[in-house]
This record gives C-alpha cells, structure tokens and sequence, in this order.
C-alpha cells in the first residue's frame, strides 16, 4: 500500500462482489469524514461499458484515473450512462472530471486489483453470503438486474480466479447482514490513517460481523 502524506488524496477502496454493500459503507464514510474533510466518492459503476464490461471498467480505473488521483491530480475519463433510451445495455455517457480531494473513496467490483493496489492506503473487502447479496441487489435494482445477475456474477468469479482481492485487503469485513458495525470498524480505520498520516501497517485485519 502507498504511504497517505497531506500531499496527496487518502484513497480509500471498497470492493466485494455486488451486492455485498460498497455503496452503503462508501456513503456513510463519506458523511460521517464531511464534517472535517474534503471527501469524494468514486464509483466503478460509472466506468463499466454495460452489463458485460466489468473487465473494461477496470482497466479505466486503473490507467485513466486512479494514477491520476494518487499523484495528486485531476482524473478525467468517459462515463457510461446506464439510463440511455438508445440500449438496454446503457451507451457512453459524460466525460467527467474528478479531483483530488483531502479523501477520496473508490468503491466497485475491481477496486482492489493487482494494479490498483500499491496506490491505495487502504483497501477494505466486503463478504457477504451470496444469498443475501441477491437479496439486496434485486432489492436495489430490480427487473432490469435479475437478467443479468449470473452474467455479471460470472465476470466477478473470472475476476477473482485470476487475482484473490479478499487475500490482499487491509481490512476484511464478514457479515450475514452488513450494517452500522461494518461501518464503526471502516470508520476508525480510517480515522485512524488520518490522525497518524500514514497507511494502515500490521497485515490484514478481519472483522466478523455475525447477525445475532
């Protein structure tokens, strides 16, 4: 992991497979650093080329942004719109520019890749069991997933054969249910690189989050 200095963004990964509650942990960190922080929240979503581009979406991360953002600097790149009339896949969106604030969170599928890694303070891995990842995304999304669920599903098993993200993360949260002590454990985590100003030492850290 790359050393956090008052240079340079903290950058903050979120990944997990969909589902898993990146978006909600990436939202409530957000609010709770606003009050004393400059934060921005980038999600993948964003970049991948419809339902079959997981693999693309990555690689703009990895080349188009996040270097940019680690070295300090405004990131611009092409978003996708998944709202589109023209296609149920969505088509190429806005071009966008985002910029290095004091935080900036990364949340998706793909955030923690090997390329991503060594400019990331802080990778954080969410595993949920996937019952109850179907659940929720059917829950967030509806119809226009459910098609497409073991499409995307099968694009994230190629993703993790190839590269073990969940073995490499920081801090590795496990839950039946996500919900406010995943986020009290990122929180101090976090808190915690900002206060001593480097990134987090000491090797993976697991927290076990089980319904009662």
């Amino acid at each position: 992991m790359s050393r956090y200095s008052p240079t340079r963004p903290l950058i903050i990964g979120i990944d997990g497979r969909s589902g898993s509650g990146k978006t909600v942990l990436s939202r409530v960190l957000a609010e709770s650093l606003d009050d004393c922080h400059q934060v921005t929240v980038l999600r993948l979503e964003d970049l991948y080329q419809g339902w079959n581009g997981l693999a693309t979406g990555m690689q703009i991360f990895s080349q188009d942004v996040l270097p940019k953002l680690a070295a300090g600097e405004t990131a611009t790149y092409q978003t996708w719109d998944w709202h589109t009339d023209t296609s149920d896949e969505g088509g190429l969106g806005d071009i966008v520019s985002t910029d290095p604030t004091e935080v900036v969170i990364c949340e998706g599928v793909g955030v923690g890749a090997r390329a991503n890694r060594e400019l990331l303070d802080i990778l954080i891995w969410l595993r949920v069991p996937d019952q109850v990842r179907y659940e929720r995304a059917m829950q967030r999304d509806g119809e226009s997933y459910r098609g497409q669920w073991d499409n995307w599903a099968a694009q994230e098993r190629l993703m993790l054969d190839q590269d073990q993200i969940y073995d490499e993360a920081d801090l590795v949260l496990v839950a039946n249910e996500p919900d406010e002590r995943h986020h009290t454990s990122a929180l101090a985590v976090v808190n915690a690189m900002l206060e001593s100003g480097h990134s987090l030492g000491g090797g993976p850290q697991t927290s076990t989050l089980d319904s009662q």
